[in-house]
This record gives structure tokens, sequence and C-alpha cells, in this order.
């Protein structure tokens, strides 16, 4: 009988091999010694590969063959040699129904060529091919394009009917991935020929001078407009971010040094213009901040002097109802009070005479001393 348990199995017949005539599974001649012998491991896995190659095949491992020694008798055998085919094409159909899109992608499944449906980024399954196709395209991502650089691309009539050299950048991306696919053959050369026409038409329009100096940034947002709506008719798939002007000069180099001067002009002029402009912010507020002063301290001082004129009034008014009421007091309080304010600041004393002989002046020498000293 034959030992299956063996990793390499018997040689074909299913006899037995002769003990002693130094036969290994690596060759002819007699085993080396000092050689280390597989483990038990190893062995155990050469086993199950091998168990696992008869069941499938029959003697397609190695193992024993039918019973009159031709092909193999396993559960594919009845496919003949094809059976190792098709079990790989079955293996290569089932791998075939997963797919991976990365982050900054989408993909377009196609069933039959046919447009049947779009999927995000991440692990994504369909049906096995041929029944259905994936397309990807990096939709998230900003794509930049190049106009210009030759003679036959940069070099453009303006509505002036002069010549200006231009190249300019356009950045893109992909905001409709069915109409990518579908709509437009080749939509990135139809990207470039619709971004020269644009700014053709646009240059067309306007004068030399204008582009080369003050209506760069202009030229550009009415190219990208004037883009954006004729890739939208024909239905491509394409958003237009931005369009950048990298270089518009004329061909010629004395005109270009001519046109050059007048940038410098301008932007000279419009610097004195700023400077300009800081003055009068700073000038202005100062000189209304100062009218502004000026017409409260007026305000101010006219509040005071009719308060005070109104105080005056109404005092007078007061004592005039006093002096009706007691006219000789009134008198004589009025003018001690007058005399008091004359002679507050004099350093003069009156003596009555009419006090009497027997009666001593008394004299506020002190007062009169710090009064002195105070002067």
């Amino acid at each position: 009988m034959a030992d299956n348990k063996s990793p390499w199995g018997n040689s074909g017949g299913g006899k037995k091999r002769p003990t002693g005539t130094g036969q290994n599974p690596w060759g002819q001649g007699k085993p080396d010694r000092n050689k280390p012998r597989p483990s038990e491991t190893s062995q155990d896995l050469e086993n199950v590969i091998q168990g696992f190659k008869t069941r499938a095949f029959g003697n397609g491992g190695g193992g024993p063959r039918g019973p009159r020694g031709g092909m193999p008798s396993g559960p594919l055998a009845k496919f003949g040699p094809f059976g190792i085919i098709i079990a790989v094409g079955l293996a290569a159909m089932l791998l075939s129904t997963v797919y991976q899109v990365d982050q900054q992608e989408e993909a377009v499944v196609l069933r039959f060529g046919e447009y049947a449906r779009i999927e995000g980024p991440g692990l994504n399954f369909k049906l096995p091919a041929p029944f259905e196709t994936v397309q990807k395209a990096r939709t998230r991502v900003v794509q930049k394009t190049t106009i210009g650089g030759n003679d036959n691309t940069s070099l453009m009539l303006t509505g002036d009917e002069n010549i200006v050299d231009i190249d300019f950048t356009v950045l893109w991306r992909i905001n409709d991935l069915r109409d990518y696919f579908f709509e437009v053959d080749e939509p990135a050369g139809a990207l470039i020929a619709v971004a020269e026409s644009a700014m053709r038409e646009i240059v067309g329009r306007s004068e030399l001078e204008s582009i080369i100096t003050t209506d760069r940034l202009a030229t550009t947002i009415a190219v990208r407009d004037l883009m954006q709506r004729t890739l939208d008719e024909y239905k491509a798939g394409i958003e237009v971010v931005e369009v950048q002007l990298q270089k518009a000069d004329a061909p010629d180099g004395k005109v270009v040094d001519a046109f050059r001067d007048v940038v410098d002009a301008t932007q000279e002029k419009e610097t004195l213009i700023n400077e300009a402009t800081a003055y009068q912010n700073r000038v202005v507020p100062e000189a209304r901040g100062a009218a502004a002063k000026i017409i409260q301290d007026a305000e101010g001082y006219k509040g005071q002097v009719v308060a005070e004129a109104k105080g005056e009034a109404e005092r007078f008014t007061l004592i005039l109802g006093e002096y009706k009421a007691a006219p000789r007091v009134t008198r004589q309080r009025m003018y001690l009070e007058t005399m008091e304010e004359v002679y507050k600041d004099a350093d003069k004393m009156l003596l009555d005479t009419d006090a009497g002989s027997g009666v001593v002046p008394y004299l506020p020498l002190n007062e009169l001393n710090k009064r002195r000293g105070a002067n």
C-alpha cells in the first residue's frame, strides 16, 4: 500500500521505494546525515498540502493515480487539465467584484459599457467583469493647464489692432464625472481649445494698453466666466476655478519698454494719489476736531454769560423787593456792602470821632502786618 502520510508520496504505480537505496526527497544519492532534518511541523504542513492536492486533483500532486495509472480521480478531475484554469478564473472573477477608490477620486461604474452609477471614496463592490467595469478620475484635485509659450497660441490681436503676447494658466477641476467621461471626447483638449478661444475673444474686445497695465485682473475674470459658460453648454463636467495671466506684453522690444514706462507712470500716479489721500485723511479730521472744539468753547462761554446775566437780573429783582419793603435799611445795607467791597484790600483804618472821648480805639496791628507781608 502507498504511504499517504509521506509529504512526497510514492513514485508512480503506487510501488514502495526500496529501502537502503539512498533515495531521499531532494534527489538521488545517500542522505547527508550532517544536514538538519525537517521538523515535524513542516512535515505536517506538507502532509496537509499534499492531502488537499490529492482530494482535489487525485494524483495531480504526486499521489496515487487512478486504477489504470492515467488521469487523477479528484473532484476536479472531470474537468481534465482545465481544472486549474477554471479555479483561477473563478478566483479572479471574485476578486474583480471589489475595488478601492482613493480619497481624492470618484469612480463611474459601467454595466456592459453603459453608465450605471457613480461611487465615492472607499471600498466598493460591483458585478464581476465583464458585467461591470470601473473608470476612476481625480475629482477633488485642482488641476493646472498652461496655455501659450509659442507663437501660434500666445500671439493675439487686440481691439485696437495691436498684437499682444499672452501666456496664461487655467486652474480647473472635475465637477461632474458622468459628463466628463461621456459628453465630450477628450475633455482636456476641449478645455485648451475653449481657453484659447475665450482669451482671444476677450482680448479682441480690449485695448493693448489696458490689457498690459490696469485691466489684467478684469481680463482674467472675463475669460474665466466665458470659459465656464461655454463648457457648461458642452456639458464637459469641468469647473474653471481660476485663470491666471502669466505674461501680457507687446511682441516688439521697444514697444514693451514704452508700455513698461506707462506701467511705471501709472504706478507712480497711484502712489501719489494714495499719499494725498492719506494726508487728506489725517489733516481733515484734525481741522474738524479743532473747529468742533472752538464751537464747544463758544457755546460754553455763551452759557456762562447768559447764566450770570440771568443771576444778576434775578438778584436785582430780589433787592428791589426788599427795598420797597424797607427803603432805609436796604440803603444802609447796600452802602455797607459796597464800602466793604471797595475797601476790602485797603490798608487803612477809619476811626469814628463820635464814638466818645472815654473810649480807647482798638487797632488790629497783627492783621495789618499779615496783609502787608502777603502783598
